[in-house]
């Protein structure tokens, strides 16, 4: 029996030890080891294992790069857009600058015309402040062809001037008595253009009595011009003119004894000397103000400037 008991035991001790010798074999190759995870400059992910002094590295692909490479051709057309808008709003900005610069130029050469222009009135206006008969060739030269188109001068006929009856008395061709003459009468051939000698207006276009087809023109500051014996008339009644219009062809109407010209200029409603004024331009411009002096001049000097202000 007691045999017995020790061979039960041995066996006990037997299974005991080879189970032991079991749980610590297992538990050897089940023992824990320390594990590390670290993140190289290569961006690769690096699982490193120390067992028993032993490493062993895992190298796995960084998903991200590989997200990075799916996304670069979205981030490159992102950084275009924002780089191509950028440029634009610069562009745009430089433009706008340019503009700028343009109108700026515009402004300061417009400005500098303009005070030329003031400093070339005041100066004008000095001239005409000082204005006199006896200085009166130092009008500029746009005033001077100012009054030159207004009032008349010049030869009304486009052909070589010759005076067959001057203005004052005379022995009427027709009468024979002694009478004021009105006018000058000028040769011409019937048809020969008749022109106006300034700007101005038609007062009366037709037949005047004796003096057969007639036009009178009325111009600035008081003075008319009368055309007689015409042989058509080309304007009509209120017509504005304009100086060297063609109004009417010379003819030889109502009392003429042949084709001339009976032409009057009127101051005020009063006839003065018509040669004084064929003569006058500007080689010749102060031989009206001379010869005139029926005509209040002065008057005419203040109208143009001479206690002007502005």
């Amino acid at each position: 029996m007691k045999e017995k008991v020790e061979n039960k035991l041995d066996i006990f001790n037997i299974v005991k030890d080879r189970k032991r010798n079991e749980i610590l074999e297992c538990m050897k190759r089940q023992k824990k080891v320390p594990l590390k995870v670290k993140e190289n400059i290569e961006q690769k992910i690096v699982i490193e294992i120390d067992d028993d002094k032993s490493k062993y590295y895992i190298k796995q692909t960084d998903l991200r790069k590989e997200k990075l490479k799916k996304l670069r051709p979205y981030i490159l057309g992102f950084v275009f857009l924002v780089m191509a808008g950028t440029i634009g709003f610069l562009f745009q900005q430089y433009l706008e600058f340019q503009d700028y610069l343009s109108k700026n130029e515009e402004l300061v050469t417009l400005s500098r015309k303009y005070l030329a222009e003031q400093k070339r009135k005041t100066e004008e206006l000095k001239e005409l402040q000082s204005l006199t008969l006896d200085n009166i060739e130092n009008l500029p030269e746009e005033r001077k062809n100012l009054m030159l188109n207004i009032i008349p001068s010049g030869n009304p006929l486009l052909r070589e001037l010759e005076v067959t009856s001057n203005f004052g008395n005379r022995k009427h061709p027709i009468s024979g008595g002694v009478k004021h003459h009105n006018g000058v009468d000028l040769r011409l051939n019937t048809g020969d253009d008749v022109i106006a000698p300034a700007i101005g207006k038609v007062i009366f276009a037709g037949v005047k009595g004796g003096y057969g087809n007639t036009v009178i023109l009325e111009h600035a500051f008081g003075f008319q011009t009368l055309y007689a014996h015409l042989d058509k008339i080309y304007v009509d009644t209120g017509e504005i003119v304009g100086k060297g219009k063609v109004i009417a062809a010379g003819g030889n109407t109502g009392n003429s004894t042949g084709p001339h010209l009976h032409y009057e200029v009127l101051y005020n409603n009063a006839q003065v000397e018509p040669e004084n004024f064929i003569v006058w331009d500007k080689e010749n411009f102060n031989i009206v103000f001379n010869n005139e002096k029926n005509v209040q001049w002065e008057s005419f000097l203040t109208i143009m400037g001479k206690n002007q202000t502005k």
